[in-house]
């Protein structure tokens, strides 16, 4: 395990331009977001913006996850000379519009399947959340639900007036459904972990590539598990650090690069497991 988190450490070192389409995917989402928060006003505009937004992600990810699997493809390779390795470091933006022809329709349903699924699982998790924690009364409901939905709390000093507004049994009854909401999370993220490599390397078909992530998950449930809890605790601690780091604009900056960086870094973490895991000399 230690070998798989050093090698992905140095792919992703030699091959830091997948940030760039990473930065650039995140930045249009989150111009579009903005866009359509403010001329998004009917029922058609939204099933409009929904199907864009839909079209978007299968764009990116179908592009993006396929250089990362030629990235690590091309770690496999011995160059004589750095500036042989990277010009073919440079060819993997060639490889975006080739992810995008191979694999579009196959992340689009992804995605379809992906909503289905929080369909199902989010009354399941509404059930277990009133049967284990409760809830709060009416009263105290609707005062947390009217400072919610006070535009201020936006603001990283809105943030902290509306925590400093709460009484301790909202603070303790939000705490224990944010605790559950980061389980059932956690435990989702585990089991779809293997989806998107099993999509590109083996079958466009998402829905077949579902079971068979699903059966490879579990043959192998201590080493997958293993990996998964490396991933999530360092995951974890970034998100910790980069929380504290939003009140200094220089250091929130730094952890910005940080959080860009590991993203790529964990995303070859599993595409490099399975590589070594389920795929034969032949088919690399």
């Amino acid at each position: 395990m230690r070998e798989l988190f050093k090698s992905a450490a140095k792919i992703t070192n030699l091959n830091l331009i997948l940030t760039i389409p990473l930065i650039i995917g995140i930045m249009i989402f989150d111009l579009y977001s903005a866009y359509s928060k403010y001329t998004v006003d009917t029922s058609l505009k939204s099933l409009i913006a929904a199907l864009t937004i839909l079209f978007m992600l299968g764009v990116f990810c179908s592009g993006w996850f396929y250089m990362v699997k030629e990235a690590v493809k091309l770690s496999k390779k011995v160059f004589v000379l750095d500036s042989d390795r990277a010009r073919e470091t440079m060819n993997l933006f060639k490889k975006f519009p080739e992810g995008v022809g191979k694999f579009f329709l196959a992340f689009v349903g992804l995605y379809i399947i992906f909503f289905f699924i929080q369909i199902i699982i989010t009354p399941m998790v509404y059930i277990l959340g009133t049967k284990l924690i409760g809830g709060l009364d009416s009263a105290a409901m609707q005062s947390l639900q009217s400072m919610a939905m006070d535009p201020a709390i936006t603001t990283n000093a809105g943030m902290a007036e509306f925590i400093e507004k709460l009484t301790p049994e909202q603070i303790v009854f939000m705490g224990k459904w944010s605790l559950l909401f980061m389980v059932i999370t956690s435990i989702v993220m585990y089991l779809l972990m293997l989806w998107i490599p099993e999509i590109i390397y083996k079958t466009p078909n998402p829905l077949v590539a579902l079971w068979r992530s699903l059966v490879k998950l579990f043959k192998d449930f201590w080493t997958t598990l293993r990996l998964f809890l490396s991933l999530w605790f360092m995951g974890f601690g970034l998100l910790f650090i980069n929380t504290f780091a939003m009140f200094n604009p220089v250091i929130y900056l730094i952890m910005s690069v940080v959080m860009f960086y590991f993203s790529v870094y964990m995303i070859v973490v599993i595409f490099l497991y399975y590589d070594n895991k389920y795929m034969s000399n032949d088919e690399k």
